[in-house]
């Protein structure tokens, strides 16, 4: 990995865990915030001056691989929580956490009693080939439960992978998948280069982390600003059925928990937008049910007959926008309900993304000039034709 490289990972995700240090009130989001801590101290002990100064302070220029590995086990356990929770998987916090504290404790105990006896280690504190000592313990329990931890997130995160249909969402997991392979490919080349003696593995192991740096540092960064992608997304939808929305709950005030305000301060007021997404997607589709009562068949003929020269892409959403209107006129004006109505509102999604998609059609066309036009003209009709 390049020095511009390390250096802009190194910035990006120090920037990150201070923006979004607000993740740490989220069960979901706080496992991708400490990944991002760690993996930044993890980056900062690579650099120059950094290695300098800690070896100053300690005088041993070994401890800065110690931070670097507790760093990187912290990463991986942060990681493995992460990819159980994305992936639905229950996996005991007792486990998990146990053998993460089970093996910084020995790679710390193993370390001081190294250094304590005055023992040589090969360059970035490798053990000398053909000798046996306490640093290979330190490095067999270190490698190990790297080796077990990161094929396990794997699996999780392919698993969590194939659970979600928003790319926003699979972006992130996608490069965290890359960086587990990544790593995996690195710990074995650590194994070789540890214990087999062979330079060229550290060359090679050096080049394969890079995706793992790479890819956990976008992945967990990308992750960390879903919420509020999320977010705004939701508040983008809520305002586009905001007209909609509003005609509806103004003809029928019981459907809302809340009177509609003005859409400036609809759009402005800081609120959940999801909750007020999900919310209004509900009142919307109450209110279709209650307003389906007002519309009757000669309604709907004749909407259908006014609507045939539109667009085809527009045809149903305008039908829909043209009868709730007929039908809200109907019932502002004190009609009685339809003798014989149709059951209008089976038209939408069968979720809540293609409910949405559906209800944002019809809202994109509520203030049509043409779909004004016709519902007026059916409404006149039907006015006219109640009082003779």
């Amino acid at each position: 990995m390049t020095d511009l490289i390390q250096t802009v990972l190194l910035y990006l995700c120090w920037i990150v865990v201070v923006v979004r240090v607000s993740a740490l009130r989220s069960r979901s989001q706080r496992p991708l915030w400490f990944a991002l801590l760690l993996l930044a101290l993890g980056i900062t002990m690579l650099q120059k001056d950094t290695n300098a100064a800690i070896a100053r302070v300690t005088g041993d220029p070994n401890v800065q691989y110690l931070i670097s590995s507790l760093a990187a086990v912290g990463v991986a356990a942060t990681l493995l929580t992460f990819a159980a929770r994305a992936a639905d998987v229950r996996i005991s916090p007792l486990l998990r956490w146990m053998s993460c504290g089970l093996t910084v404790l020995v790679m710390v105990t193993s370390f001081a009693i190294f250094t304590s006896d005055g023992e040589t280690a090969r360059p970035r504190f490798f053990p000398v080939p053909g000798t046996l000592s306490v640093l290979d313990v330190y490095w067999v329990v270190y490698l190990l439960y790297q080796g077990v931890v990161t094929a396990a997130t794997l699996v999780l995160l392919l698993r969590a992978f194939g659970r979600v249909r928003s790319w926003l969402v699979r972006t992130p997991v996608l490069l965290l998948v890359i960086g587990s392979v990544g790593f995996l490919v690195f710990i074995g080349s650590r194994f070789v280069a540890v214990f087999g003696g062979v330079e060229s593995a550290v060359a090679f192991g050096t080049y394969v982390s890079s995706p793992h740096t790479i890819g956990v540092s976008l992945g967990c960064s990308i992750a960390a600003f879903v919420p509020f992608f999320l977010g705004l997304s939701a508040w983008r939808g809520g305002n586009a059925l905001y007209p909609l929305w509003k005609s509806l709950v103004t003809a029928l005030p019981h459907i809302a928990l809340y009177p509609p305000r003005s859409r400036l301060v609809d759009a402005l007021l800081p609120q959940n937008s999801q909750l007020r997404l999900h919310r209004r997607l509900v009142e919307i589709r109450d209110g279709m049910l209650v307003m389906n009562d007002w519309a009757q068949p000669s309604d709907l003929a004749a909407i259908e007959v006014l609507v045939s020269d539109a667009p085809p892409e527009l045809m149903a959403p305008m039908t829909t926008a043209c009868w709730l209107k007929v039908a809200i006129a109907v019932h502002d004006a004190g009609l009685p309900m339809a003798t014989d109505p149709l059951d209008l509102v089976r038209q939408g999604g069968t979720d809540v993304e293609s409910e949405l998609h559906w209800q944002r059609a019809v809202a994109a066309v509520w203030t049509d000039a043409r779909t004004e036009g016709f519902a007026a003209t059916v409404s006149e009709s039907r006015l006219a034709a109640h009082r003779t």
